[in-house]
C-alpha cells in the first residue's frame, strides 16, 4: 500500500450509522470499507464499460 492521505468528510447521521453498522458486522475500520467499496464500484464501472480507466492503486 502507498502513502496514506488524510480524508475529512462530512455525512449525514443516517448514513454514518449505516456506514458503522456495515463495519461492525465486517469487522473492518471505516477506511476498510470506504477502499472496498470504491473498489467494488470501480470494477462494476469497468464491467459495464471497458473502456473505463480506473486508478492504478486501490
Amino acid at each position: 500500500m502507498g502513502k496514506k492521505k488524510n480524508l475529512h468528510v462530512r455525512i449525514e447521521e443516517e448514513v454514518y450509522e449505516k456506514l458503522r453498522h456495515v463495519t461492525f458486522y465486517e469487522r473492518r475500520t471505516i477506511s476498510e470499507v470506504v477502499r472496498r467499496l470504491i473498489t467494488e464500484y470501480l470494477e462494476e464501472k469497468a464491467i459495464e464499460k471497458p473502456d473505463f480507466v480506473a486508478p492504478h492503486r486501490l
